[in-house]
């Protein structure tokens, strides 16, 4: 982003040679930008007047730095994807192949997904998520009802083209930002049914837009398109943890405190250490792998995820194994952003749900250890049990806009059965007073 704030300036000064006013405002939509709101909303008539009259200025139809649409300022190549967005939505909704299923953990959209394949299987069929882990999740989700398909991060499915489909299915759309969800509608051939499926009340995507939540709410009375799934199926297993992200949602909670969810306090490694005990006494990869699916630590802010697994990696130095998280893509091996394994001295181990594959340390791209792990790298996945970290004090927010009560509703919801939150009671309480906020015109 900052590369991008300083070939823009330097553009538009040189080129356009803009007043300090436009200069100031496009300083403030790459702010905006950098917070993830796709545009600014310009309210002062001055200010609409002068960008009307700039050069570097450009109407809808115009190819300028900046483009005004009369209420919205935007970079333009961010104005042209959300463009492009508008026009694949409002063709897709003419050849009525453009389906939305949206709905909490546990309300059963893949369940539903799975009932439309399942009358179709004979036909062509794609599946994407974001990550390779949430790719993964489906894949398996959609196995365990007895449908065999294979699920590719989005990236990966878009570099075949054109895409060939009767059907194209993408999963944790919540993940998805602007320019990819461009790209992807782009790609989509207009004779297939789009499937895009997610919950709209997780946190957005780490770039710009909050696309699908701003899909839902465009569609979101045309029943057509849109399905909103409301049943909980898991709530006997876990009422606590379906109770309080309803609270979270609807702004109710009176404590962190039931039957699922457990209110601790201070964080402390030793507690969190023994919950790792499984692991450490793995006598195989296998099993290593299977305890990745029951317990995962989830922090914040990245400061607090460096220092537990700095913690926990040298109190871990002689169990056989331990969990490492892929931080960029190698599609040579096959390997995303976002895949958990486990390594020992010499190998990292990874599963696909029917083979464990093995690589030799020296030969991965870049990883980390994945004792803990942020809750934005935790969306798509799901464990039996989670212990979430808050901040211990107010003066470790690193930004209010990152507290927030989608944040707090996207890591209890990653756990099927139990939940362990620590942190500052108040900080806590204040970040479910704030809501995720990203400008768009979608």
């Amino acid at each position: 982003m900052e590369k991008l704030r300083e070939i823009l300036l330097e553009y538009l000064e040189t080129k356009y040679k803009v007043s300090k006013t436009i200069r100031a405002l496009a300083e403030k939509v790459l702010e905006q930008l950098e917070k993830g709101s796709v545009c600014l909303k310009i309210d002062s008539e001055t200010e609409k007047a002068e960008l009307k009259q700039s050069k570097a200025v450009g109407s809808r139809s115009e190819i300028r730095p900046l483009i005004f649409d009369g209420e919205n300022l935007y970079i333009q190549r961010y104005f042209v994807y959300q463009s492009r967005i508008l026009e694949r939505l409002s063709e897709l909704q003419k050849t009525k192949k453009f389906h939305i299923i949206t709905g909490g953990p546990g309300t059963g959209k893949t369940t539903s997904l799975a009932k439309i394949l399942k009358n179709r299987l004979n036909e062509k069929i794609l599946l994407a998520a974001p990550t390779g882990k949430a790719a993964f999740r489906m894949r398996e989700s959609l196995a365990s009802q007895g449908i065999e398909l294979e699920a590719k991060t989005i990236h990966r499915l878009l570099s075949r083209k054109p895409l060939e489909a009767n059907i194209i299915a993408i999963d944790e759309c919540s993940m998805v930002d602007l320019p990819l969800m461009s790209k992807l509608l782009d790609a989509a051939p207009s004779g297939c049914d789009l499937y895009l499926l997610g919950d709209k009340h997780q946190l957005a995507s780490v770039e710009a837009g909050s696309v699908f939540a701003d899909i839902c709410a465009k569609y979101e009375k045309n029943s057509d398109i849109y399905t909103e799934l409301t049943k909980n199926w898991r709530a006997k297993e876990s009422p606590g943890i379906v109770k309080l992200s309803e609270e979270i949602l609807n702004g109710s909670v009176k404590n962190f405190d039931n039957e699922n969810v457990h209110y601790l306090g201070k964080v402390s490694t030793q507690n969190l250490l023994d919950e790792y005990k499984p692991l450490f006494k793995a006598e195989n990869e296998k099993e290593a792998l299977e305890f990745l699916k029951s317990f995962q630590i989830l922090c914040v802010l990245k400061k607090r995820v460096e220092n537990i697994n700095k913690e926990l990696s040298l109190k871990a130095k002689h169990s056989k194994f331990t969990p490492i998280i892929i931080t960029e893509n190698n599609y040579q091996q096959n390997l995303f952003n976002g895949d958990t394994g486990v390594k020992d001295k010499e190998r990292a181990y990874f599963s696909n749900g029917t083979e464990i594959r093995t690589f030799p340390l020296l030969t991965l791209p870049k990883y980390e250890d994945a004792f803990a792990i942020t809750i934005h790298k935790s969306q798509g996945s799901e464990y039996e049990r989670v212990a979430v970290v808050y901040p211990d004090r107010e003066s470790e927010e690193k930004e209010q806009t990152i507290l927030t009560k989608e944040l707090l509703y996207t890591a209890i919801t990653r756990a099927k059965t139990e939940c362990f939150i620590f942190g500052n009671e108040a900080v806590i309480a204040a970040s479910c007073k704030r809501e995720i906020y990203r400008a768009s015109g979608i």
